[in-house]
């Protein structure tokens, strides 16, 4: 609709309540008063609520353009958690009169985060030193930030045939089979292809290594294997959970944790600003007018 029919439309809309107030004009579209949704008199919040459903017109013209709708998975994952936080089953949450509007509230919900998630994986964002370093003046590392992490190889056996043998426990033919496997090992087999054939665990699709662990994090019992042994040396046979385990150090290391969460942080921050000045545009290519004086 062109701006003129648009003002001509305004003009013959004498009959509307004050609820429906049109407080707005993006492009084509008509923004009225009960659609920003908002309880407080301060006008400055009022008009706050305005560019926000601005912002949301813009936005979902885009989720559009771009076809990044949520997915039908994601979507009946947040039912689920809607239901949950509300005590209902989805069964009821589907049966109550207000699931057009949550269903609404969800599509519209994870549109707009895929939208952000969308455009941000365009932006070509890289940290300077200089920022970094900024950061860390700002707010330095300290001793208790640094942690010692770890990455292991591990053959994984929870269960075994015993048609073999009459006179062995299954515990006690997991333990012999790895013991074989180690002394292999240490015999110039390759640690990785044993554990793709014989591994029970997912990581043997990875030859069994693991990705950075921190060391203190790690279960009792890994601890205890891990205690004392170097880098590349095989540990013992041991229980863990319900099955054993054969594992050995790939390497070690001192990570600092704090100096990745200032990473993480600076990194929000440019996304954010990338994703703000790129609303930014959307606003300047459209045709917006907000009559205030209605707010």
């Amino acid at each position: 609709m062109k701006k003129l029919a648009l003002l001509a439309l305004l003009a013959s809309l004498n009959a509307f309540s004050a609820s429906n107030s049109i407080v707005a004009i993006v492009d084509d579209e008509l923004v009225t008063y009960d659609a920003i949704n908002i309880d407080s008199n301060s006008k400055a919040a009022k008009l706050a609520a305005v560019n926000r459903q601005i912002d949301i017109i813009l936005k979902m013209r885009q989720v559009e353009r771009l076809g990044v709708e949520p997915k039908a998975l994601a979507i009946n994952n947040m039912l689920k958690r809607v239901a949950k936080q509300n005590s209902l089953s989805l069964s009821q949450l589907q049966a109550s009169p207000a699931f057009g509007q949550v269903m609404a509230d969800i599509k519209q919900k994870l549109s707009l985060n895929g939208l952000r998630e969308f455009v941000n994986s365009k932006a070509n964002l890289v940290l300077t030193q200089a920022e970094i370093d900024q950061a860390l003046n700002n707010n330095p590392t300290t001793q208790q930030d640094i942690v010692k992490q770890i990455r292991i190889a591990q053959i994984a056996i929870s269960s075994i045939d015993e048609s073999a043998s009459l006179l062995q426990s299954e515990d006690e033919l997991i333990k012999a089979s790895l013991t074989d496997l180690a002394s292999q090992i240490k015999n110039g087999k390759s640690f990785s292809d044993l554990a793709k054939l014989h591994s029970q665990d997912e990581s043997y699709k990875n030859g069994g290594e693991s990705g950075w662990l921190v060391q203190k994090r790690l279960p009792k019992s890994f601890g205890q294997a891990l205690n004392g042994l170097k880098i590349n040396e095989i540990s013992p046979p041991f229980k863990a959970g319900n099955g054993w385990r054969l594992i050995k150090i790939i390497e070690k290391r001192n990570a600092d944790n704090h100096l990745n969460n200032i990473k993480a942080a600076l990194i929000r921050q440019k996304k954010n600003t990338y994703f703000n000045n790129w609303v930014k545009k959307l606003r300047k290519d459209a045709y917006i007018e907000i009559f205030d004086h209605k707010l």
